[in-house]
This record gives C-alpha cells, sequence and structure tokens, in this order.
C-alpha cells in the first residue's frame, strides 16, 4: 500500500514582525507590558530575573516581576532573547564597561506588589 502524499502548509510571515522579534527596544516594551505593575497576592509570587548584558558579562539589572496572571515562561523567553540581542549589539559595536558586577536585589511584598528590597540594580 502507498502512503497519501504529505501535505505542505504554506504560511505568510509578515517581515516587520520578524524585524520587531529582533529589535531590543520593542522587547523592553514588550517585557515592561507583561511585568505591568508587578500586583502579587502573595510573596512567593515574586521573583526577579537578570536584564540586559554588561560587556564584561553579567546582567546590566535586575527585572522585578510578579508571577500572579503572568505566562512566566513567556516572559523568560523574551528577556533571554533581549539579553542575547544587547550582547551582540554590545559585541558588534566593540563597546565596554566599567566590569562592576551589579548587586542582586532581594525581593519583597510591599503593599501588594513585588518590590526590589536591600542593594541592587533594577528596571
Amino acid at each position: 500500500m502507498s502512503q497519501p502524499p504529505a501535505k505542505t502548509v504554506a504560511v505568510a510571515v509578515d517581515a516587520s514582525q520578524l524585524a520587531k522579534a529582533d529589535d531590543p527596544a520593542v522587547l523592553y516594551a514588550e517585557i515592561k507590558a507583561m511585568v505591568g505593575t508587578a500586583a502579587a497576592s502573595e510573596p512567593l509570587q515574586c521573583k526577579k530575573t537578570g536584564l540586559g548584558h554588561k560587556p564584561c558579562g553579567g546582567p546590566a539589572s535586575y527585572l522585578i516581576y510578579s508571577t500572579q496572571g503572568l505566562d512566566e515562561a513567556l516572559l523568560l523567553q523574551k528577556v533571554s532573547r533581549y539579553n542575547q540581542l544587547v550582547q551582540a549589539e554590545q559585541q558588534r559595536l566593540g563597546l565596554v564597561s566599567d566590569c562592576a558586577i551589579v548587586p542582586e536585589p532581594g525581593v519583597a511584598l510591599v503593599g501588594g506588589f513585588c518590590v526590589a528590597s536591600g542593594q541592587g540594580d533594577t528596571f
């Protein structure tokens, strides 16, 4: 018996949408919109992740966010892509930095919102 031929499906992709996916400014705006006010109802919903990239290595700052009502996997995917794009641009331009380590902040739930606690740089 012979198999029926496989079907081919064509998908139209808008070139401007592909370009936006590789635009750090667009990704940053999407990340900030996803995080919003970082509202939370319990401390375990408050998290942080490195955001940006320093030319010597490590994050430029930390993003504080709440998992309440958030697609955390999608957020972290966007943050990862943003970090890659920033790093690639820095390498392309040959940028350097002070190589100072950015202190990692703690996170806390204050008045229903996730905030940085202690020392550290955040966006």
